[in-house]
């Protein structure tokens, strides 16, 4: 059985390496990397890593030239042995260069024959207290179909703990992309002088504490049927766990209603500024909500200093849409200031264009490239 991590183009090299940290080796493939393992060690996975955005299993693949075949495929997959009788299920497809073009009804077909396979006894233990709704992927290209399981349920950048968002945020695991670009292994330093609602240094703070980054929210692979009782009832390291009988049930896959984690203390310095004092308050919410235990302070970039004597600065630095005329000033100060007080420094920043990235430092080295929020950008690095 394959699983396969999803990511964006450009961060395929990230995912493999977290992969191989894990004892996992893996292939990469445009938008991901795909690996062998068994449901338990997909699950597993899941609740572990950082940097995909989606982690799938591979059920079935084969060819579907018509949809007779596609339902060959499907009938192939022993969906009583993955999902619950009660669970919900919802079908993602999509087609391209293919003759079964109406996704509409490719879905319903599919959805059907998996209704059908999963008719049978159930325990009543378990009615009402399913949490997440299972989700069935269908990639249909040049007449041959992927059917995969979303191990997550829900996009994987989706914590749990970060509800207050800044200006043009980063997604979580896209933070962690960028610490592991900058080969933060939490033993030193980390600053972020534009951590806008603090998701880097969050990301951070966990990753040096050793913990899940899931904090409030659990994951399908929770109930998959195929993990064995302990699956379904025994929390893993996402927390997930069956509510008691009688309680009432959220939405399927909804956000957890936000509460603060046990406070969690870094052995290393993890501190944030930023001008904007109304995003330091978001900052400071997400923190407590994912119980770490971060600096956070207004200050201009010309006012920040080294909060040790050697370190790490990770940024997504402002693009143009956030600062307007003042953008190249500020890149301009930020590299002065980097080179006047940050001399031992490590720094990785994110931003949109290579001219930007030279005004902090000419010999700015690009990394990677990728799209961030629909917007191009590329990962920089230098020592000042």
């Amino acid at each position: 059985m394959h699983g396969y991590a999803v990511i964006h183009p450009g961060l395929e090299a990230v995912v493999e390496a977290e992969l191989s940290g894990l004892g996992v080796s893996g292939e990469r493939c445009p938008g991901g990397v795909r690996f062998a393992a068994d449901p338990a060690k997909i699950a597993a996975l899941a609740r572990a890593m950082r940097t995909p955005s989606q982690l799938l299993v591979e059920v079935a693949h084969g060819s579907a030239r018509s949809t007779e075949a596609l339902g060959g495929l499907v009938r192939q997959v022993p969906w009583k042995q993955w999902f619950n009788p009660l669970a919900e299920v919802h079908v993602e497809v999509s087609s391209k260069g293919s003759a079964l073009r109406f996704k509409e009804n490719i879905t319903r077909s599919v959805f059907g024959l998996i209704r059908e396979a999963r008719k049978g006894p159930f325990s009543p233990d378990w009615v009402g207290r399913l949490k997440f709704a299972q989700r069935v992927q269908v990639r249909i290209f040049d007449d041959e179909a992927t059917i995969s399981i979303d191990a997550g349920g829900d996009l994987l950048h989706r914590r749990g703990w970060r509800t207050e968002a800044g200006k043009a945020p980063i997604r979580e695991n896209l933070a962690a992309c960028l610490l592991a670009l900058a080969e933060w292994d939490g033993t030193d330093a980390l600053m972020d002088p534009f951590c806008g609602s603090g998701t880097i240094l969050i990301e951070g703070a966990l990753l040096a504490a050793n913990r899940s980054p899931f904090v409030g929210r659990g994951l399908a692979c929770d109930e998959w049927q195929n993990l064995g009782a302990s699956a379904l009832g025994a929390p893993g390291r996402s927390g997930a766990k069956p509510p008691p009988r009688g309680a009432p049930r959220r939405a399927p896959n909804s956000a957890v209603k936000p509460t603060s984690a046990p406070l969690t203390r870094s052995n290393v310095p993890i501190v944030g500024s930023d001008h904007h004092a109304a995003t330091l308050l978001a900052a400071e919410a997400n923190a407590r909500r994912a119980g770490v235990s971060i600096q956070f302070r207004r200050a201009e970039i010309e006012d920040i200093a080294p909060c040790a004597v050697v370190g790490t600065i990770v940024s997504n630095m402002p693009y143009g849409e956030r600062l307007g005329d003042r953008v190249g000033e500020v890149y301009t100060n930020f590299g002065r200031v980097l080179r006047e007080r940050f001399q031992s420094w490590r720094v990785v920043f994110l931003t949109t264009e290579r001219s930007l990235a030279e005004r902090v430092d000419k010999r700015a080295e690009r990394l990677t490239q990728f799209k961030n929020g629909g917007i191009g950008v590329a990962a920089w690095s230098f020592l000042p």
